[in-house]
């Protein structure tokens, strides 16, 4: 290939392709029930709150400070590659070429999520009634605005800087955004035309340091190799990725559940199972954050019908998980340093489910208890999350042994 145009539309396909092939296996229709009670419950909330709204609150500055929240963020989407520092070199001449595709790409992308804050704003704004017709469309064109420019002012910065500080860039952006769409809520338009003036300038000074300043590949590069290292481990909660290289911690302060072996009396497929589990940052924090989203049901799910369907959802996503990363790959394991047989494993692992599932639904019951006091629906909760936990693993226990 002769162009970067054309390497990028090469490379844009291809990043599509493997976008679709493991999302497939994200959006499946487990998540979609998920997701539908989920949005269901919050939008039902939502709406009877602004039947009494709290005189007192002040809902411009939040609805500002949310959309500046969704808006100051504006990782660029690149797609290089490590051998770019050197094979892009000959053309680095149409490299802008590149560049304005990758960042155009990156603002659509992003434009969803603000939209998605602005729509759900409206009735809370009009509830307060906050801004017009006329208002309300200026704050869309504003907010688009803002994203655009956030996407290239933070490419520009991190040219500019290697990526060193990129925080600090953020939070200035985030303060600039958050006063320009409150002076857009509150008429107050002198405001508006100093700090728009302001991010002008702003801009501008890195697009001037940036201009004189090497393409920082290197930098770029593994910018891009974390962001689809991010993606391949969302998406390995739901399919197993090949190419997913996983992590571990030492987590010492979890020090309780690792307790030191004893080579007489401590079996080692528990033992390495149990610290396997804690230590894998992929199987931990997938059950951490399931355990949170239920809990977090459990406390804003009004209708304890929909809890129960949630909470019994995420169960299973939990025990599933937790087997199947438990299960591991066909990779050396310490496991087969000991004298201890290959048959015990597969109990071990059920069993170390069982005991954390157990501790998912303890954890749903003390929730249960804040909500709803003390009555028979917590424990409900907790017996949902211990029968759907058990059916899987003794479902997929039956479906290894077939």
């Amino acid at each position: 290939m002769n162009s970067l145009r054309e390497v990028w539309g090469n490379r844009f396909g291809k990043y599509l392709m493997e976008l679709q092939r493991y999302l497939q296996y994200v959006f499946t229709g487990h998540l979609a029930i998920v997701l539908l009670f989920s949005i269901g419950a919050a939008g039902y909330s939502y709406s009877e709150w602004l039947k009494d709204v709290p005189p007192d609150l002040p809902a411009a500055r939040l609805i500002a400070l949310l959309l500046a929240a969704s808006t100051f963020i504006a990782t660029p989407v690149t797609l290089l590659k490590p051998a770019d520092a050197v094979y892009l070199l000959p053309l680095e001449k149409e490299l802008p070429t590149y560049t304005s595709r990758a960042l155009s790409w990156t603002f659509f992308s992003k434009l969803p999520l603000p939209i998605i804050v602005f729509i759900v704003a409206l009735p809370m704004l009009s509830a307060y009634e906050i801004g017009s017709k006329p208002i309300f469309g200026l704050l869309l064109l504003l907010i688009i605005a803002v994203l655009w420019a956030s996407v290239r002012t933070e490419f520009l910065y991190r040219k500019a800087n290697e990526g060193q500080g990129v925080w600090r860039d953020r939070f200035i952006r985030f303060v600039l955004n958050a006063l320009l769409f409150y002076a857009v809520l509150s008429d107050q338009w002198i405001i508006l035309i100093v700090i728009t003036i302001a991010y002008l300038l702003y801009a501008t000074l890195w697009m001037k340091k940036a201009n004189v300043q090497p393409f920082p590949y290197d930098h770029f590069i593994e910018l891009e190799q974390n962001r689809m290292m991010s993606f391949y481990r969302f998406a390995n909660y739901f399919t197993e990725v090949p190419h997913l290289k996983g992590s571990i911690s030492k987590r010492s302060w979890l020090g309780l559940f690792m307790p030191d072996a004893n080579v007489e009396h401590t079996d080692a497929q528990s033992f390495l199972l149990r610290r396997t589990f804690i230590r894998t940052d992929e199987s931990f924090w997938l059950w951490l954050r399931l355990t949170v989203l239920s809990i977090l049901g459990v406390l804003f799910i009004p209708f304890p019908i929909v809890a129960f369907i949630f909470i019994g959802a995420l169960a299973f996503a939990s025990a599933i998980q937790t087997l199947q990363t438990l299960r591991g790959g066909d990779e050396f394991r310490m496991d087969l340093l000991f004298p201890n047989t290959e048959e015990t494993r597969p109990k071990e692992i059920f069993r170390l489910t069982e005991r954390v599932q157990w501790l998912q639904a303890g954890l749903i019951v003390i929730a249960g208890l804040l909500m709803h006091g003390l009555s028979i629906t917590p424990f409900v909760m907790g017996a949902i999350v211990l029968i759907i936990s058990e059916a899987t693993i003794r479902l997929s226990n039956n479906k290894d042994e077939e």
